[in-house]
C-alpha cells in the first residue's frame, strides 16, 4: 500500500468513527442488517443524499481495495466534518508532519526489516493521534466573545424570487483558522468569509424559511432565521437535485388544480423518463400557531415508468420546528418517513403502512394538531396519532415535494378556534394572489 492510500484510509476511519458516534451506534461490535439500514437512513436524513446499503456495508466492513467514489466521500466528509473530502484531506495534510516510509530504506547499510515495520506502524499510530487532535480542534468562545459576534441580514426585494440577501457579520472577537457563512441547512451552500470584511451576499432561488449559520472552523457561533417569502405559489423541479428549474404560473396546467404537464417539463429540460423532484411552495406569515391548527389538502400523482414507488412529502415549517409527512403507493411503505417536531417515525423501523394509499387517485388528508398532539385522517378515516414536545412555533411555510408528476388541490388551514384562515382551490381564472380568509 502506498503512502497516499494509507493517509486516505486513516482519514476515512476517522470519518466513520465520527458518524457512528453521532448516529448513536457507537459501542456496537457485531453489527446486524438493521444497524446498516439505520446508518443508511441516518446519513440520508442528515444530508439529504441517499447512499446504497451495499455501499455502506462495503465501507463499514472495510471491504474495498480502493477508495469509494469521490461523491460518496464528499457526503461522508460533509456529515462528519462539514467540508468536502479534498478540503478535509488538505487540512489534515497541512497540519500533519509526514515522512515517507519508503525513504527509510535509502540510508546506507543493512537494517533489520522489522525496524522498518516498527517505524511505519509508529508513524501510522502517530498520524491517527495527530488526525484526531487536528480535526477535533474547535474554537472555544467565552460569553463575552460570543456576545461580540454580530450576524444580521437584509433582503433586496420582498415577495420575489430570486432574492439577493446581504449578510452583515463581525467575527473579529473569535480566534479560528477559517470562517464560513452557510445559507441554510444545505452544506453545499457554504462559503468562506474573512476577518476584516463585514458583508457577504448570496442569492436564494427558492422561497422558504431558512436558518443561516455563521461558523468558526466547524463550530456554529451564530444562527439567524431567513424568511424568503413569495407573493404566490411557487413551482420548481430538480433534475438532478443540485439543479433547480422554476416554472411561472403561465406554464402550469390549465386544469382546476396545481400541476404541470409532461411536455412543459420537457421544454424546461426536465426529463420525466428519469428521476426528478417536483415541488410546490407557499411561503408567507400565516399568522397561525403551528402547535394548534388544522390543515387539509388533496393530492394525486400520474404514473411514470421511472417511478415505481411514487410518494409525496407534505411539509409545514414553523419558526422553531416542522412537520415532514410522507404518503406513498401501497406496497412501498418501507420507504416512508414522518417527522413531527423532534419525533421521528421511520418506515424502516416502524409500521407506517397506514400512510400507503392509491397515489394515482385523488387523496384527501387532514392534519389536526391540538397542544402538540397530532391526528391524521386519510379519506375520512383516522389513521395515525402521535405527540411531540418541542414547539413548532408560528407557521411560515407549507410545501409539497413529489418524486414524480404530482398535483394538489383544495388547500385549507384553520386556526385553533377552527376559523378558516387560508383557502386555495386553484380555479384557473382566479387572481394570481391566493385567497386569504381573515
Amino acid at each position: 500500500m502506498n503512502t497516499l492510500a494509507t493517509i486516505d484510509r486513516e482519514l476515512l476511519k476517522s470519518i466513520k468513527r465520527r458518524i457512528v458516534k453521532a448516529s448513536g451506534l457507537e459501542g456496537k461490535t457485531d453489527w446486524v442488517q438493521k444497524d446498516y439500514e439505520f446508518l443508511v437512513f441516518y446519513i440520508e436524513d442528515q444530508t439529504g443524499v441517499p447512499l446504497s446499503l451495499s455501499t455502506i456495508k462495503r465501507i463499514w466492513r472495510n471491504e474495498y481495495h480502493r477508495l469509494p467514489h469521490i461523491s460518496t466521500l464528499d457526503v461522508l466528509a460533509q456529515l462528519a466534518y462539514q467540508m468536502d473530502w479534498l478540503s478535509l484531506k488538505k487540512k489534515w495534510l497541512s497540519r500533519t508532519p509526514w515522512t515517507d516510509p519508503a525513504l527509510v530504506g535509502e540510508k546506507k547499510g543493512k537494517r533489520n526489516p522489522l525496524i522498518y515495520i516498527v517505524v511505519i506502524l509508529g508513524l501510522l499510530f502517530g498520524l491517527g493521534v495527530l488526525l484526531s487532535l487536528a480535526l477535533d480542534k474547535t474554537p472555544t468562545l467565552s460569553p463575552a466573545e460570543r456576545e461580540a459576534v454580530t450576524f444580521s441580514y437584509k433582503k433586496s426585494v420582498e415577495g420575489i424570487i430570486p432574492n439577493t440577501v446581504v449578510f452583515h457579520y463581525n467575527v473579529e472577537s473569535v480566534t479560528a483558522d477559517r470562517f464560513f457563512l452557510q445559507q441554510s441547512w444545505d452544506e453545499s451552500r457554504r462559503v468562506e468569509i474573512y476577518k476584516g470584511n463585514t458583508e457577504q451576499t448570496d442569492i436564494y432561488y427558492v422561497p422558504g424559511y431558512y436558518t443561516a449559520r455563521l461558523l468558526a472552523d466547524t463550530v456554529v457561533i451564530k444562527e439567524i432565521p431567513i424568511h424568503i417569502t413569495h407573493y404566490d405559489w411557487f413551482m420548481a423541479a430538480r433534475q438532478p437535485m443540485s439543479t433547480i428549474r422554476a416554472f411561472d404560473r403561465k406554464y402550469w396546467s390549465d386544469a382546476p388544480h396545481m400541476g404541470i404537464d409532461e411536455d412543459v417539463l420537457r421544454a424546461g429540460h426536465i426529463d420525466p423518463s428519469q428521476a426528478f423532484q417536483l415541488a410546490f411552495y407557499l411561503v408567507r406569515d400565516f399568522g397561525m400557531d403551528g402547535d394548534n391548527f388544522s390543515y387539509s389538502t388533496l393530492f394525486k400523482m400520474d404514473p411514470l415508468d421511472a417511478v415505481p414507488c411514487p410518494n409525496i412529502n407534505l411539509h409545514v415549517q414553523g419558526e422553531t420546528g416542522y412537520y415532514w409527512i410522507m404518503f406513498g403507493l401501497k406496497g412501498c411503505e418501507s420507504e416512508l418517513y414522518t417527522r413531527l417536531g423532534e419525533v421521528q417515525h421511520p418506515g424502516k423501523y416502524q409500521d407506517l403502512t397506514m400512510f400507503g394509499t392509491e397515489m394515482y387517485q385523488w387523496q384527501e388528508v387532514q392534519l389536526t394538531v391540538v397542544d402538540q398532539k397530532v391526528n391524521f385522517v386519510l379519506n375520512g378515516k383516522p389513521i395515525f396519532t402521535s405527540t411531540y414536545t418541542e414547539p413548532i412555533g408560528a407557521i411560515k411555510e407549507i410545501s409539497y415535494f413529489f418524486n414524480g408528476l404530482g398535483m394538489i388541490d383544495d388547500v385549507r388551514l384553520w386556526d385553533h378556534t377552527q376559523t378558516l384562515r387560508f383557502s386555495e382551490d386553484f380555479e384557473p381564472h382566479k387572481a394570481r394572489e391566493p385567497e386569504t380568509v381573515n
